[in-house]
């Protein structure tokens, strides 16, 4: 594929990519209020997240807990991490749009954007939704979206799809879990369905537009972003953890204990695993930030 093939473009190879995504959300996109059954009551009597990804999960403090309790901690921990998404989906739908002005309507880049902002406003309702009938605090990550950085110029972009993969992957791995798990609530089973469905185009995209899009930069932005990567990464990973939760449930320590958890520890590997092998071949772990990235807990030691 030659950049001819596509006049006006940034990248050829998103832009055909682009292309394909289109059709697949043309073909398969869920209306989160039509898909869910909302009706059914959301209450303790099942667990809302598959309970191995828990953050206390195998901690002392989860194997003091009865079931009920259990069932609340996880009711409350999908509170937060539904607060989280529409939080993270917030600040990277910005840097989607931002994207956007920058790409001419003629590349098929600019078309699939604003389908994949549709997709993320819908999946920002549906977690609204399930906040409302939880019966939790309205849960948000008390960070400034800054924090994550902007997107001005080449280097930054890429680094702000990096970090929109790390999100994507780290939601991905929990929800493939609990989509499939039995014991967990339908409405908790479907909203993680509908996400995994969806986000998958998304990862889509932004794999191949950082793959395509590294190799451009100079060696000054390069520089930049395996400097940031790590560290914002690992922002993007203690957002896992609310204390927020722990505080409202009256559990001593809670947040300290989680992230301290070698189980959670372990999740939070799994589920960045796709996304730290990719940047691994592209170069952007390289010798110099690999311990760093090990350091802060996002790729195993």
């Amino acid at each position: 594929m030659t950049s001819t093939e596509f006049p006006n473009v940034e990248f050829p190879r998103t832009a055909e990519r682009s292309r394909l995504l289109v059709f697949a959300s043309q073909r398969n996109s869920v209306d989160p209020f039509v898909a869910i059954d909302w009706t059914l009551p959301i209450g303790d009597d099942d667990f809302h997240l598959c309970p191995e990804t828990l953050p206390l999960f195998g901690t002392p403090l989860w194997d003091a807990m009865t079931d009920t309790a259990r069932y609340e901690y996880s009711r409350h921990e999908a509170a937060a991490l539904c607060g989280a998404g529409i939080w993270f989906e917030n600040v990277l739908m910005q840097v989607v749009l931002r994207h956007l002005g920058d790409l001419p309507v003629t590349d098929p880049a600019h078309r699939y954007l604003l389908v994949e902002v549709a997709d993320e406003c819908r999946h920002s309702m549906m977690f609204g939704e399930f906040i409302r009938r939880a019966n939790t605090p309205a849960y948000r990550p008390s960070l400034s979206g800054a924090a994550l950085g902007g997107d001005e110029g080449p280097g930054a972009r890429v680094v702000s799809y990096l970090l929109i993969l790390a999100v994507e992957e780290i939601l991905d791995h929990m929800n493939r879990l609990t989509m499939r798990d039995e014991r967990v609530h339908a409405i908790s089973r479907e909203m993680a369905r509908v996400h995994v469905l969806e986000e998958a185009r998304h990862v889509s995209f932004a794999k191949t537009y950082l793959a395509e899009a590294w190799p451009t930069l100079d060696a000054n932005d390069r520089s930049m972003a395996r400097e940031l990567a790590p560290a914002l990464v690992g922002v993007v990973a203690d957002l896992c953890v609310d204390p927020a939760v722990y505080d409202h449930l009256g559990i001593a320590d809670g947040a300290a204990v989680a992230r301290a958890n070698p189980h959670h520890q372990a999740v939070i590997i799994a589920g960045l695993t796709k996304l730290t092998t990719l940047l691994d071949e592209l170069g952007i772990i390289d010798a110099d930030h690999r311990d760093e990235w090990s350091a802060t807990g996002l790729i195993a030691a």
